[in-house]
């Protein structure tokens, strides 16, 4: 296929509706993801995240409207050109989405050996092996997911979308169920992955996630984006929808860092976040 055009947004919602059921849940949605930065889509629980999450990598389609991702509309790939935008892309579940009946290794392994099944034994174990080392789970391969707490399952399953070394990550929840030294690591790795040009778009409630990752924010409630941008500008926006939901998500840190300090203690003329 084509190189993408140079910095295309990631992604480009436009006027996507969708219903899951026999509610509808976004209607006439736009939305456009840089590349290059770490996009972080809050809200509370029924807002649609994760749902908009699945829609931007292709895992599931719109009943109306168009996603493009990198300038190149889904709709318009041949299968060929489809299974060569995914291998760019990976994908962290936020229940882990594991197959119970395959070892830690060969859940990782799936992506690799699906877009490359020529691929040599040694090239695969090598790809499993980066991964594995880069979620910190090298000394579980072995183990089946039945064998992990649920924050190892989850670590598994970035791993998984860690092995294509993807420049694109999305990741659903990444940090739910990992206690701090775990965070703190992963944390490391994700700031590591920004700094090598990678683009994250992150669903997350973690106010220490937020505060230390986001470059931009999008905030959502009931299928419908109440603003978005870049961080600072979003986190002084004086709308009260979006103040309350700032508060509430970011006032449940149990540890207040400097950088979650700063966001709770914002007056922008009146408006935002007040101590």
């Amino acid at each position: 296929m084509k190189p993408f055009p140079e910095q295309a947004p990631v992604l480009q919602f436009d006027s996507i509706s969708y219903s899951p059921g026999t509610t509808r849940l976004f209607t006439q949605l736009s939305l456009t993801v840089p590349v290059g930065a770490c996009s972080v889509i809050m809200g509370p629980s029924g807002a649609g995240k994760s749902t908009l999450l699945r829609l931007g990598a292709g895992l599931i389609p719109p009943d109306t409207g168009t996603i493009f991702f990198r300038g190149v509309n889904w709709n318009d790939l041949t299968d060929h050109d489809n299974a060569l935008v995914r291998e760019t892309l990976g994908f962290a579940f936020q229940n882990g989405a594991l197959w119970a009946n395959k070892s830690v290794y060969q859940n990782i392994e799936l992506p690799y050996v699906y877009h490359r099944p020529k691929a040599p034994k040694k090239e695969v174990q090598e790809a499993v092996t980066r991964a594995a080392a880069l979620a910190g789970i090298q000394s579980q391969l072995s183990l089946r997911p039945s064998q992990l707490s649920l924050g190892e399952q989850k670590m598994v399953s970035l791993g998984r979308a860690l092995v294509m070394d993807p420049p694109v990550l999305f990741l659903d929840d990444p940090t739910g169920s990992l206690d701090a030294q775990s965070l703190e690591k992963l944390l490391g790795l994700f700031n590591d992955l920004k700094r090598q040009g990678r683009t994250l778009v992150l669903v997350t409630q973690d106010p220490t996630v937020t505060a230390r990752l986001a470059d931009r924010l999008v905030l959502m409630k009931g299928g419908t984006i109440l603003t978005e941008g870049p961080f600072s500008e979003v986190t002084r926006n004086p709308d009260p929808e979006v103040v309350a939901i700032l508060t509430s998500v970011l006032s449940q840190a149990s540890t207040f860092s400097t950088d979650i300090l700063d966001l709770l203690s914002i007056d922008h003329e009146g408006g935002g976040i007040l101590k």
